[in-house]
């Protein structure tokens, strides 16, 4: 499988330590079909979905889905898995957002699911509570 193009000097090698444990967490055999690919794709998707053109607020950075405000939403429902399976992640590389794991670890999970090569930067920042969160709907 094709590794993720990582834009982020000089950070490559930190962020492809991140992608590596990525890959090494994808297979979950308890969880749905035992893989956690279509979960961390589903995360980023919902997470880029908040973005809201009036305010300028929301989207992929911020990660307020770690919020009840956003999270709670019921169009995220099922997402908390995604957190789960990330947070180990997280743990290990503290210095990477969750922002910016949320959208690696979708490229990653593309990838290792026979996807196309996705070119990533990294950048985002995390909101450090839920005043920018948009409303929901």
């Amino acid at each position: 499988m094709a590794q993720p193009q990582i834009h982020s000097a000089p950070r490559t090698s930190k962020l492809e330590q991140v992608a590596q444990a990525v890959r090494e967490l994808l297979h979950q055999p308890d969880y749905d079909d035992g893989s956690a690919g279509p979960v961390l794709v589903r995360l980023a998707w919902h997470s880029a979905g908040t973005y809201c053109a009036a305010t300028n607020t929301g989207g992929s950075n911020g990660a307020g889905m770690r919020y009840e405000r956003e999270g709670g939403d019921p169009a995220n429902a099922g997402l908390q898995h995604a957190r789960a399976f990330l947070e180990p992640v997280k743990k290990k590389f503290p210095w990477i957002t969750y922002a910016d794991l949320w959208t690696l670890a979708a490229v990653v999970a593309i990838q290792e699911m026979g996807g196309p090569q996705i070119n990533w930067k990294g950048g985002r920042t995390d909101f450090t509570d839920d005043n920018k969160i948009p409303p929901r709907g």
